[in-house]
């Protein structure tokens, strides 16, 4: 019985639309990070050349609590200054260089300090 079971979910995982499992990541050098007065933070990357709104210190924003939004913060001021590289990844369709920016853009599922 489970390995039918087992049978009938991958099959139902197979006929969900593609779009369903659509993500994209952009690997960026940080060029600025600002951080206004009502705690919104936004980046300037080589990803995509002008700035994007990634979260709030003050407010939530899409589910990033200020904890982490603090968090990316500090470490993408960190990678900046070590002339690192930084991964943002979303979920959806999309590609880094397109994507919306300022208030539209969207938000990362995840921030991390990668190997180039």
């Amino acid at each position: 019985m489970k390995m039918i079971l087992r049978k009938l979910f991958f099959i139902f995982l197979l006929m969900l639309p593609m779009h369903a499992w659509a993500v994209y990541f952009c690997n960026v050098k940080v060029a600025n990070v600002l951080i206004y007065q009502d705690g919104s933070v936004n980046v300037l990357h080589s990803g995509r050349g002008d700035y994007t709104y990634i979260c709030n210190l003050s407010n939530e924003r899409n589910q990033v609590s200020t904890t982490t939004c603090a968090m990316w913060t500090g470490m993408l001021l960190a990678i900046k200054k070590n002339n690192g590289t930084a991964q943002f990844y979303f979920n959806g369709d999309g590609d880094c260089s397109t994507m919306a920016t300022y208030a539209s853009a969207p938000v990362p599922v995840y921030i991390g300090d990668v190997m180039p």
